[in-house]
C-alpha cells in the first residue's frame, strides 16, 4: 500500500485489514516512562548514569527498544 493510500482526504488513517501495525523501534521518553512505569526523574537519572542506553536526535532523546531493561 503506498504512503498516500493509507490516509484519506483529512489526514486519517483508512481502515485495512491487511495492514500491520508497525512497531517504531526507538521510543520516546514518554514511551520509556510509561512501559517502565518510571517517572521524569527516574528516566533522566538512569540515562545520566548509563543504565539505560540513549541518544539524542536534535533535543529530543530517544531509546532504541532493544536496550530497555528486562
Amino acid at each position: 500500500m503506498r504512503f498516500d493510500e493509507k490516509y484519506d482526504n483529512y489526514g486519517y488513517e483508512q481502515d485495512d485489514d491487511g495492514y500491520e501495525e508497525q512497531i517504531n523501534e526507538y521510543l520516546t521518553p514518554r514511551e520509556v516512562m510509561e512501559l517502565l512505569a518510571i517517572g521524569k526523574n527516574t528516566f533522566y537519572k538512569m540515562v545520566q548514569s548509563g543504565k539505560l542506553p540513549a541518544f539524542r536526535v536534535g533535543k529530543q532523546w530517544r531509546v532504541k527498544k532493544e536496550n530497555l531493561p528486562q
